[in-house]
């Protein structure tokens, strides 16, 4: 005996298939703030501070300050200070204070004079690491960036995300991300494409 088939039933689950391999294969979003008086044109030369490590990995700011200065330099949308260059700026402007430091807006004012800039970066790493699930082991990366004016000390942008690796569709070896560079670059990708 042949059962009728309940359409509506069909389509519910067709949308709930097709709603899964969307998810599947997206990326996070990237949370992101710009000041609502902010000319981002103003920013012509920045600088980039070491990002703060948050997570297990003391090494973490450091790796991911250098995939976000290489988007940064790649999407050409301010001329960037070389970073050994602006380390020797940010020694000279907050002394012997650590970069990942507050800095005071003094020092800012001093970073600007000293280093010829209108913002910085500055940032942290709160998750960096591989973890483990059934299908393998994948990074999982969480970061926030902001620029900061040096004039004012005023947050001027800022963006965050937090990432997985893996598959980003259903078909298991397809578009994975399987270290933790590689997401690090994709994750610094997305985040500079928002200041276009």
């Amino acid at each position: 005996m042949m059962f009728k088939r309940n359409r509506t039933i069909d389509r519910s689950i067709e949308s709930a298939v097709l709603a899964l391999v969307f998810a599947a294969g997206c990326s996070a979003p990237v949370r992101e703030y710009t000041h609502p008086d902010a000319d981002m044109t103003f920013y012509s030369r920045v600088g980039v501070v070491p990002f703060k490590s948050l997570s297990a990995d003391p090494l973490a700011g450091q790796k991911f300050t250098g995939e976000f200065t290489t988007a940064l330099l790649a999407a050409g949308i301010f001329e960037v200070v070389d970073p050994g260059v602006f380390a020797t700026t940010l020694s000279q402007a907050a002394g012997s204070r650590q970069p990942e430091d507050a800095l005071t807006l003094d020092q800012l004012k001093k970073i600007a004079e000293i280093g010829g800039v209108q913002g910085i970066f500055v940032g942290s790493v709160s998750q960096y690491e591989m973890m483990a699930t059934s299908s393998g082991s994948f990074p999982v990366v969480t970061a926030e960036v902001r620029l900061v004016d040096l004039t004012t000390g005023t947050v001027v942008w800022k963006a965050s995300v937090a990432e997985r690796g893996g598959p980003k569709t259903p078909i298991i070896g397809v578009n994975e991300t399987h270290t933790l560079g590689a997401l690090s670059q994709e994750i610094s990708r997305r985040m500079v494409e928002k200041l276009k």
